[in-house]
């Protein structure tokens, strides 16, 4: 696939230069480790990096042209626009034909339960004909660390699900990925909206500027489309006031068109009758879920309200969600033959610790809780889980999880801080490993060993470095076996 530079000129309203048309482009780039001859390349500027310090390098490398805020002395063109960011999401779907016209495209935004969302629309839609753009995938590309992936890649692979004959396209949004106009030129049917808490507001520059970029995503939804939200959540309403799309709201609240009721929570399961009121008359069937916790329940019904807009019928819905595929890193229980037990799960902020540690305490004698925070940012989250830990955890072990360039002991210090005067046994032990065989070597049959905040992570981010780890080895290589399935055991 190509265009000439005059084509993409013409995109962005430019004048194309005589000698344009012949200068061919065969991708487009804003990353030059990513950057292939011919393509273009967008210099994007940033607080940490900022591209114009690597023109120079995207020309040595075989840009053929370049794309900036201001004029660069180089030896190919340099096309001059006053918001970088923006363009290179136009130029993207631009340059692909806009593929997500061709799809059902539903992006999914809010602080927590994006990812499982994702995942349970795609099993709703059936995998074979959905194509998934989220946290977990974004890692199996060997694009780690990032929810919303760059617009060009993003295009790239909603032409090659056209291509490959999909029907639907999932987008895991996050405030960040819509603040940096990843997702602009996205052609979305639907978006889901998940729920709010503190997470990303100090990125964000406050909650009112967090709430902001999540409801950019509905105010820029054509009026045909669908704004799916949760109607137990306070944003909620603000997100229907904003957008010109057709409001479906979900939730336990009566005024909810997709409504759970009779919630039931096991060990290893969720169980709820869900109700889908329309024009004439209300439908009811009982969904069971293969994972705990009522924050899934809220998680399942929003992938139920895509289902029911694109005409999956709701018995069906409900076999395809009790059949999910499992999730990497959310809920991943694992045993020892001895009758120890131990769950990985990606909690890592307040909210989303709090959930998952008030969905196990009735099921175990103690929860024995390791975890860390990330270093350079979102200080906030540290004190909240350390707060949440205070309340459901029996043990806490405090350890290491990205801390980049802060210092992981003093990260754990600030965790620990936020604990208050909690009567409970806390440990800091900042190497990961040495901190789960402590948690594991106390634990009897009866407790359960949580493993939180880094789920299907593959690496640990120490300074500059990024090293090769995973929670779910370190316990395979102590003797634990993954749950296949769900029970109730």
């Amino acid at each position: 696939m190509a265009k000439s530079l005059a084509e993409l000129a013409f995109v962005l309203g430019l004048p194309a230069q005589p000698d344009w048309s012949s200068i061919e482009i065969s991708g487009i780039c804003e990353d030059t480790r990513r950057l292939a001859p011919g393509n273009i390349f967008v210099a994007i500027p940033g607080n940490e990096r900022d591209g114009s310090a690597y023109v120079e390098m995207a020309v040595e490398r075989g840009a053929a042209a370049i794309l900036a805020e201001h004029a660069h002395s180089v030896s190919v063109p340099v096309l001059i626009i006053p918001h970088a960011r923006m363009a290179l999401a136009q130029l993207s779907a631009a340059f692909y034909d806009h593929p997500t016209r061709d799809l059902f495209t539903v992006g999914v935004t809010g602080t927590n339960g994006k990812t499982t969302v994702c995942h349970w629309i795609a099993d709703i839609l059936e995998r074979s004909h959905t194509r998934l753009v989220s946290t977990v995938q974004n890692s199996a590309l060997g694009i780690p660390g990032l929810t919303t992936l760059p617009s060009p890649i993003i295009q790239a692979l909603a032409r090659d699900a056209v291509r490959m004959g999909a029907r639907h396209l999932i987008i895991e949004a996050s405030s960040a990925g819509i603040e940096q106009e990843r997702v602009s030129a996205v052609d979305f049917d639907a978006c889901v909206f998940t729920n709010l808490s503190l997470e990303h507001v100090r990125h964000h520059n406050g909650l009112a500027a967090y709430q902001r970029a999540k409801m950019r995503l509905f105010e820029d939804l054509k009026p045909e489309a669908w704004a799916i939200v949760n109607a137990d959540d306070p944003m909620a309403a603000g997100i229907a006031a904003a957008t010109a799309a057709q409001i479906l709201r979900y939730g336990c609240a009566e005024k909810a068109n997709v409504r759970a009721s009779d919630i039931r929570l096991g060990r290893r399961h969720s169980q709820f009758a869900v109700h889908v009121r329309g024009d004439e008359d209300e439908q009811r069937m009982e969904i069971r879920l293969p994972v705990p916790g009522k924050h899934n329940v809220f998680n399942a019904l929003a992938a139920i309200s895509v289902g029911i807009l694109v005409g999956v019928s709701l018995p069906v819905i409900g076999h395809r969600l009790m059949q999910a595929s499992p999730i990497s890193g959310r809920s991943a229980f694992f045993n020892q033959e001895d009758g120890l037990e131990a769950v990985i799960d990606f909690a890592h902020n307040g909210a989303s610790l709090e959930a998952l540690l008030a969905t196990l305490r009735s099921s175990y004698s103690r929860l024995i809780v390791v975890f860390g925070c990330p270093g350079d940012g979102e200080r906030e989250k540290r004190a909240s889980m350390g707060a949440a830990c205070a309340h459901w955890a029996d043990v806490v072990v405090l350890t290491s999880d990205n801390p980049k360039h802060e210092d992981a002991y003093a990260i754990a210090e600030e965790i620990r801080a936020g604990m208050g005067g909690a009567q409970i046994p806390v440990r800091i032990i900042i190497d990961r490993t040495e901190a789960i065989d402590a948690a594991i070597g106390q634990a009897v049959p009866g407790d359960l060993v949580v493993l939180a905040g880094k789920g299907h992570e593959i690496e640990q981010l120490i300074g500059d470095e990024r090293l090769p780890y995973s929670d779910a080895d370190v316990l395979r290589t102590r003797g634990f076996i993954a749950e296949v399935s769900a029970s109730d055991a």
